[in-house]
């Protein structure tokens, strides 16, 4: 079946607009997480430190740990987002509270399929960032390392959607995303551009134009609304990608 971008585009918007009220719970269920998360990055301004590099250090740890719970707290959301909206086209909606609880079933299978898309392209990031911090050229095996696993993260980047949609297990999951994708290179790398380039690209150009609370907060709403309106284009294109041809 052949996928047209404008189209997913289109019936994702007309999706939106039809299910305003779940979509904009979940838009309020991600802004509050996501001020949590900057509330959790926040510096410790409370404690003094005489030693610099035991100060660096803490700061190291926070900014580690809550980027850590931030990225939880986003993929689970998003795990419960996409239960909704899978039950929503398959016309057997389920209450916000029952899609938490099937989302809460699954979402170790998602952290494990999320792990093993993205560890070969972290693999090689983490060797590069090693290398600039010894202020030395990332080695051929870094490149290629990267390149890899950008690949495969570009083959399997649907499995969570998958494994949340369907009751495969993970190795199946794998195996069927990974058999759809042989002939499907192209839509999957135009997907990935959009929903992993060009939507944070987008975000991102919003959060510059920060300049005082009342502002940070419209824009971590548009932030919020945007991400949601990614996963309900997740999910149409998924819904096409994974169809018989």
């Amino acid at each position: 079946m052949q996928i047209n971008f404008t189209h997913i585009l289109q019936d994702s918007w007309n999706f939106f607009r039809n299910q305003q009220k779940v979509m904009f719970q979940f838009v309020l269920i991600l802004f509050i997480s996501q001020n949590v998360g900057a509330l959790l990055s926040s510096p410790l301004n409370n404690e003094s430190h005489n030693n610099l590099s035991e100060l660096a250090n803490i700061n190291i740890e926070n900014i580690a740990f809550s980027i850590a719970i931030t990225q939880l707290l986003t993929s689970f959301i998003s795990a419960w987002g996409l239960i909704s909206i899978h039950s929503i086209s398959q016309q057997n909606y389920q209450t916000l509270t029952k899609a938490f609880t099937l989302a809460l079933r699954r979402f170790l299978g998602v952290i494990v399929l999320n792990l093993i898309m993205t560890a070969p392209m972290l693999l090689g990031l983490s060797e590069a960032f090693a290398a600039l911090l010894t202020k030395s050229s990332p080695s051929i095996i870094s490149l290629i390392a990267m390149l890899v696993g950008i690949w495969f993260f570009v083959r399997l980047n649907l499995t969570a959607v998958h494994y949340l949609s369907t009751q495969d297990d993970i190795k199946q999951t794998i195996q069927k995303i990974w058999i759809k994708g042989s002939s499907r290179k192209n839509v999957l790398f135009i997907y990935t551009l959009l929903v992993y380039f060009l939507a944070p690209i987008l975000v991102f150009q919003l959060t510059t134009f920060s300049n005082n609370v009342l502002f940070d907060m419209v824009i971590s709403i548009l932030s919020a609304v945007l991400n949601v309106f990614m996963l309900v284009i997740t999910y149409r294109f998924y819904s096409l990608f994974i169809k018989e041809e």
